[in-house]
């Protein structure tokens, strides 16, 4: 059986994507009279008036970067052929299999295709949700970046800005560089395509580019946050569940403790920030005092792999799409032979399929939390809570391990010049 999986390798994970995928569509609806497209209904709104009248969205529910718009009109070149729902779902379809062809690249080149499989297995936990949101888009984006990281640049950057420019969390992968040199090419990388976006849409539409900002700032604690659990510990002991309000398009608990909690984790998320830079700069430190092996590709992929899940856990929204993100990662991460947050990587997976599978339907759609019940996102908040601390243990360990331990482990061509003479490279996939 294994010679035969080694010898037909694409052919089995190409037949797997197509199922699997096949199995995500019959979860839209599309092969019934009666499809549930949920979200791209607004989309094509947002999409029917800046067709119209060149105008941005605007309001609570329009929370995203301007590239977002570009995004949505983009299915409107295919509506002489299908549906505007079609044609979303399909340039989804699309990213998802760019990600996936990414991450295959990297498997070969590690020689590890676990990787491979959280990608084409993961998804279909979240059902319909990958192709019915745009985090594909971000997610692909960063597994591009993640994929060059250290060998190009200014594509590296130049990825992870147009990342941001749908979803704004692909702008912390710059954490991922450690080298100044190669750092400033990546920030013009990032930075022109950010300003090539902003411009671009400064000349397609009308309208506040920067309006998204104060959106985002002003929502609450929502209902499926991990600092949600006190409420819902509660609930599973008294019976009684938290009050709830429809703000900003989602469930959030509204009283004086929770704003409380949602203000606290404000400075969580620059605190988070903080922690991250001083990881950077320990880790180039350390690098520079000899610790060649911190160099490594896989270091970084790791290292952004903690950042983004602790911003998810000390998020005061946590939307089930997130988890594309971090099955996105996750799958980055077990590509690699040396991953140090391997643990981490699947209690992310596990925690999606105990929520989604093992206890229980999802919630209905626009009555209440994606995650139908206290025990559910009890445990699947905890499980992202644990995931998170394994991961930052790890990066913190890693600093502190003595040179030597790491160095007896770490194959040759993993040691680079540290002042980034030559090309200043990391480790490249073989």
């Amino acid at each position: 059986m294994r010679p035969f999986y080694e010898r037909h390798k694409p052919w089995v994970w190409g037949g797997t994507w197509l199922l699997t995928r096949f199995a995500i569509l019959s979860m839209v609806g599309f092969f019934s009279h009666s499809p549930s497209l949920e979200d791209v209904y607004l989309y094509k709104s947002w999409s029917d008036g800046m067709a119209a009248d060149r105008h941005l969205p605007s309001g609570e529910l329009w929370q995203y970067p301007p590239g977002a718009a570009f995004l949505l009109i983009a299915p409107r070149l295919g509506l002489g052929l299908m549906s505007f729902g079609g044609a979303f779902v399909s340039t989804m379809l699309a990213f998802d299999l760019l990600a996936f062809g990414l991450i295959v690249s990297l498997a070969r080149g590690e020689g590890r295709d676990t990787g491979v499989w959280v990608w084409l297995l993961a998804m279909p936990m979240l059902r319909a949700v990958p192709v019915l949101r745009f985090d594909l888009v971000g997610t692909t984006a960063a597994i591009g970046a993640l994929l060059v990281i250290h060998r190009r640049p200014a594509w590296f950057g130049a990825l992870a800005g147009l990342g941001a420019m749908v979803k704004v969390w692909p702008v912390v992968l710059l954490f991922g560089e450690w080298d100044w040199r190669r750092l400033l090419r990546a920030g013009l990388g990032a930075a022109l395509a950010i300003a090539v976006v902003f411009a671009a849409s400064a000349i397609a539409f009308h309208g506040d580019e920067l309006e998204f900002l104060g959106e985002q700032n002003g929502r609450g604690l929502q209902i499926e946050a991990v600092a949600s659990l006190p409420w819902h510990l509660r609930q599973l002991v008294t019976g009684v569940p938290p009050h709830e309000v429809s703000r900003s398009g989602a469930a959030e608990i509204a009283n004086g403790p929770s704003d409380l909690v949602a203000g606290l984790l404000e400075w969580a998320t620059l605190a988070v920030l903080i922690g991250a830079a001083a990881w950077w700069r320990a880790r180039a430190n350390a690098i520079h005092g000899g610790r060649n092996e911190l160099a490594d590709a896989v270091v970084s992929r790791d290292f952004i792999f903690t950042v983004v899940l602790l911003l998810v856990v000390v998020s005061r929204v946590l939307s089930p799409q997130y988890l594309i993100w971090l099955f996105g990662l996750a799958a980055v991460t077990l590509c690699e032979r040396r991953s140090r947050v391997a643990r981490s990587a699947w209690l992310v997976i596990g925690a999606a399929f105990l929520t989604t599978a093992a206890y229980g339907p999802l919630g209905a759609w626009g009555e209440q939390p994606i995650y139908g019940s206290a025990f559910n996102l009890v445990v699947r908040n905890l499980a992202l809570l644990v995931a998170a601390t394994d991961a930052t243990l790890a990066m913190v360990l890693l600093l502190r391990r003595p040179a030597s331990v790491d160095a007896e482990t770490v194959p040759g061509d993993a040691v680079i010049d540290c002042r980034g003479a030559s090309a200043g490279l990391a480790r490249t996939p073989r």
